[in-house]
């Protein structure tokens, strides 16, 4: 038996492995033929063209610094007069600055992807009906949570009642002048006078049925039916709106209120129940565990979407206010409701308008109940609210923030650079930009949100970047100009003779360092500038962008960009000229980054593996925290916000807040039983199948429509001879009775006989007054009303299982099909010449923005990638470097994940911008890296230095600007916290990616090309200026970097 061998098998060596294949004939043959092509193909084309194309190259350097060199010859001369200028160039775009704020729209409907079914669906909508909702939300004493404290008001009572109809607007204070009319004066408007064009409450609903009596009187003479109560309705002095006022008994009033109760709980609630959905006692009814009194209510407002014309309260013009203009706009529509609260206030027995709770109130959330005190009623809405949140988040941003970061910025570069000069030398041009750039979206009336917050930050960093890596380039030449004539001095003196000191403020001196400061670093700060204009102009594209606000992002950054390069070319050289700036040097830094710059040549295996885990888990990952749903919750906003803590208990206590609504359109059915065409009782029916059987029947969902009132509307009939009722019950009970049908039915049949069936629904239609019309109806313009409006009420909730609801009730109302798919030609209903859409309003265009942020950062970071990708490979001339410098932009992107996991931030319209900060300030430092590499050469020196120099710079930049994002922490939005420190950390690891990765990347390839070709030990191992020139260039430099 042979002896077995003891000795262990050698573990696998990949670089003896590539030494291996390097000497295998094969490999070497099929190098030596590739190379010899390419040397063959070189001396072709470089004996035709490459004359030309060397002599172009060394003429375009020359012109080059000859245009630098002439433009810092005119700056240094008269450097003061120059800074002095910019001042003056930039001063107007100061004054408009200042108005920066109010170019920011905080209506959410500005994030309406372009082409969605919602937009589409809301702009129809908005042709005849509104789509802006406010919310009046009530409460009484009787909602204070400590029963020694508590009260026992209910908002039916007829006080209370009487109180809110006063700030709806009813017939008793119609004829008061200002505002005292109410908010809703003209009831027939349709807002075009008071920017109101329907209100629906308690109090509504109560006067509605109180001055139905009447109209109902009127309609029978104006159909001629003989009338049972003649004197009900006097020709002379009658008006739609007679009556619509509270009773002055408080009887009447709870008949009304039992009369309408299923709508009614729409809009009351006892918030002594502790949950008005859960049957606590079991008696089969889920919202009678309170103490029996209402003590909260909400009125909803439906308003104008454009308020010119109209007569309310127009806010001053805040760009001028000196002007005299007004402004007629939502924003103007909450100041004039605040206002006509304020007023109310001073109105005798009106108790409810200067009422403050200091007490907890039963319906706030337990961990809300600190937020106090909470006004009786309280303006809320998704209108207001965006407003509010809007108006807080830049006060936070600029009263809180901006004095914070300024100096926490001046702090850093102190500290770093070791002279204050250097915080006007960077700090002058990145403000200066800021302003123009804000200002000019002042002049050009660029319409803004809250997204472009996120353009500050980008600017901000780049700006610091441009100027630190300029002035930081300036110094390095002009020391090593200085240490080149000291080096000279001492040989000069070793020969014995005399070499004068150069003064370091010479102004020659500085020119030659600033020109060739421009020609190295300035070229790697232009290919930055350009990089990332390009890049961000991918933002402005509305195929891949559809959302307004991105593409204005956008914009800004195009322009803001493009202001930051040029300010900061001009105005670094100047300041550092006029203030006699040098930074200082430690001896102990330039060791540590000495250290740091061999990181990447000594360990780029390890590098290359940390970060191939991170970011694979962080791959694992990117779609199920990137693609969460954007949230709105009590992060997004500043704590103690009234508007928002009232919306989110209306949402709770009420189960809604967010109103949708679709259309059922009878235009081409035509007039066919005599009646207008939406009064077409089939129509009706259908429309009460629809709310019953499809809607009501959906998970936390509601609805309200022209059936709905038409139910809760009492109408009562009496006997002419014998005064006894003969018929009691509501509007769609009188059309609906078996009378039609059987004569002999019931006690009103003698009564309903005198005409026929559709004539009592004009009867009926013509009842409901011109609010109720005005809500859903579109208005008469002599064919009669063709389309209804029906509202789909519910709460805010998770934007994943309320998608899922509007999922169902989009399937529903789609019935068997939608012509040619479009949302807004759909037959639910059933019925030939009548269509209906699907559901817009909140929660739809929540969702199809939620939608969009998504699809657009997505589809902008892959276009992105892949516009600079190809802008590099052109720009460096080498594919090879363009792709390292994407690889380790792309790696910070997978990296987000991680840190919104580890963190639990959450996707906010804040944090959905992220991905395009870290490009902008990624792709800038890994090109600053490349750049320097290509000027040192590709060796281990080369790289080892490029670290040291650019990495060092990096480093001062990212720390200078995560200094000034730091003051997001101190800002009382924990969003905004969020998103500010989910920013420095990707900031951070951008500087670690360009600083260590990416040479490293350059580092292995190097290694793995020097192993291929043949030789013997380490690549890195060689001395600084050695080139590799083995048999394998030819085919690298050919293959890849041609």
């Amino acid at each position: 038996m042979a002896e077995e061998d003891d000795t262990p098998p050698e573990g696998f060596s990949f670089p003896e492995f590539l030494s291996s294949i390097g000497k295998w004939p094969p490999f070497v043959a099929l190098i030596a033929f590739l190379s010899s092509a390419c040397n063959t193909f070189n001396d072709a084309i470089g004996s035709s063209i490459g004359q030309y194309r060397n002599t172009a190259i060394e003429m375009l350097d020359r012109f080059r610094i000859s245009i630098f060199s002439t433009i810092y010859s005119v700056i240094l001369r008269a450097p003061a007069l120059v800074i002095v200028c910019l001042l003056l160039m930039t001063y107007p775009f100061f004054l408009q600055s200042m108005e920066f704020q109010h170019q920011i729209n905080g209506d959410v409907e500005v994030y309406l992807p372009d082409g969605a079914n919602s937009t589409d669906l809301l702009l129809e909508v908005r042709e005849q009906w509104s789509t802006d909702i406010v919310l009046l939300y009530v409460h009484t004493d009787n909602a204070i949570d400590d029963a020694n404290r508590r009260g026992t008001e209910n908002v039916t009572d007829q006080d209370i009642l009487r109180q809110i109809s006063w700030i709806e607007g009813d017939d008793e204070n119609q004829g008061a002048g200002g505002l005292k009319r109410g908010l809703d004066y003209a009831k027939d408007d349709r807002g075009t006078e008071d920017g109101v064009v329907w209100i629906l409450s308690h109090s509504q609903i109560i006067k509605e049925a109180n001055s139905s009596a009447k109209r109902f009187n009127c309609a029978l003479e104006k159909y001629q039916i003989p009338n049972v109560d003649p004197e009900g309705c006097p020709v002379t002095s009658t008006t739609p709106s007679d009556g619509y006022s509270i009773p002055s008994d408080q009887d009447t009033i709870d008949r009304y209120v039992e009369n309408a109760a299923p709508i009614m709980r729409n809009f009351v609630r006892d918030t002594q129940d502790p949950d008005p959905t859960v049957d606590e006692d079991g008696d089969g009814i889920t919202d009678n565990e309170g103490d029996g009194i209402w003590d909260t209510a909400v009125v909803v407002i439906g308003i104008r979407f454009d308020m010119n014309g109209t007569e309310i309260d127009g806010r001053v013009d805040p760009k001028d206010p000196n002007s005299g203009n007004r402004i007629y706009d939502h924003r103007a529509f909450m100041e004039h409701t605040e206002n006509l609260l304020e007023k109310c206030g001073f109105e005798p027995e009106m108790d409810l308008c200067r009422t403050s709770y200091s007490d907890a109130l039963s319906s706030m959330n337990v961990s809300r109940q600190g937020i106090l005190p909470r006004d009786a009623i309280t303006v809320t809405g998704l209108t207001p609210v965006l407003h509010d949140v809007s108006d807080a988040v830049y006060d936070e941003l600029v009263d809180r923030m901006l004095p914070l970061s300024i100096a926490f910025v001046a702090l850093a570069m102190i500290i770093l650079h070791r002279s204050p000069k250097v915080v006007v030398i960077c700090g002058m041009p990145i403000v200066l930009s800021l302003m123009v750039t804000f200002g000019s979206t002042v002049f050009l009336d660029i319409m803004l949100t809250p997204m472009i917050i996120s353009a500050g930050p980008i600017l901000v960093g780049l700006g610091v970047d441009y100027a630190l890596h300029l002035v930081n380039r300036i110094e390095e030449n002009r020391n090593e100009m200085l240490d080149e004539h000291a080096q000279r001095m001492f040989e000069a003196e070793r020969e014995g003779k005399s070499l004068d000191p150069i003064d370091p403020w010479d102004e020659g001196l500085y020119h030659q360092a600033t020109v060739n400061a421009a020609c190295t670093t300035g070229n790697a700060i232009m290919l930055s500038a350009l990089t990332t204009i390009i890049g961000f102009n991918v933002l402005t594209w509305t195929s891949l962008v559809p959302i307004k606000p991105m593409r204005t992002v956008g914009t800004t950054l195009l322009l803001g960009i493009a202001i930051t390069f040029f300010l900061s070319m001009v105005m670094v050289p100047a300041l550092s000229y006029v203030l006699r700036y040098r930074k200082g040097r430690s001896a102990a830094n330039d060791s540590v980054w000495s250290f740091i710059g061999t990181i990447p040549v000594r360990a780029p295996g390890a590098i290359l593996v940390v970060t191939l885990l991170f970011s694979a888990y962080g791959a694992m990952i990117l779609s199920d925290e990137l693609g969460k749903d954007i949230t709105g919750s009590s992060d997004e906003v500043p704590p103690g916000l009234q508007s928002y803590e009232a919306l989110a208990e209306y949402s709770r206590v009420f189960n809604g807040g967010q109103t949708n609504m679709f259309i059922v359109d009878a235009e081409d059915r035509g007039r066919v039983n005599d009646t207008a065409p939406i009064r077409d009782l089939p129509i009706l029916d259908a429309i009460d199948r629809i709310q019953t059987q499809d809607i009501d029947t959906v998970d936390n969902t509601t609805s309200i429509s022209l059936v709905t009132i038409l139910k809760s509307i009492p109408v009562t009939v009496q006997d002419p001879i014998t005064e006894t009722v003969i018929f009691d019950d509501t509007l769609w009970g009188l059309i609906h009775s078996d009378c039609w049908d059987n004569p002999t039915s019931g006690l009103e049949c003698p009564f309903l006989l005198l005409t026929n069936r559709e004539t009592m629904v004009n009867v009926v239609f013509d009842t409901l007054s011109p609010e109720v019309r005005s809500m859903l109806m579109n208005a008469d313009s002599g064919f009669g009303e063709t389309k209804t409006l029906v509202y789909v009420n519910q709460p805010y909730i998770n934007l994943g299982d309320a998608g899922e609801l509007r999922k169902t009730i989009d399937q529903r109302l789609t019935g068997s099909g939608c012509e040619e798919g479009s949302a807004l030609n759909c037959n639910a209903v059933g019925m030939d010449g009548v269509e209906n859409t699907l559901l817009t309003g909140s929660l739809p265009v929540s969702l199809d923005i939620n939608a969009g942020i998504h699809e657009a950062q997505s589809e902008t970071t892959i276009a992105t990638m892949l516009v600079l990708l190809v802008v590099m490979s052109f720009l460096f001339m080498s594919p090879r470097l363009a792709l390292f410098t994407m690889t380790a932009v792309g790696v910070v992107v997978l990296w987000q994940p991680l840190l919104m996991r580890g963190g639990s931030v959450n996707v906010n319209v804040f944090t959905a911008m992220i991905g395009t900060i870290v490009f902008g300030i990624g792709v800038d430092d890994s090109i600053h890296i490349v750049d320097r590499i290509k000027d040192e050469g590709e060796t281990p020196g080369g790289i080892s230095k490029s670290v040291e120099k650019t990495g060092q710079t990096i480093f001062e930049t990212t720390a200078t600007t995560s200094a000034g994002l730091a003051a997001g922490l101190f800002v009382s939005i924990p969003g905004l916290q969020n998103f500010f420190v989910l920013m420095m950390l990707l900031i951070i690891f951008a500087l670690l990616t360009s600083s260590l990765l990416l040479p490293s990347m350059i580092v292995t390839y190097r290694s793995i090309l020097h192993r291929l070709s043949g030789n013997e030990g380490s690549w890195a191992g060689f001395e600084v200026d050695v080139v590799i020139e083995e048999k394998v260039d030819g085919v690298e430099a050919s293959l890849v970097d041609g």
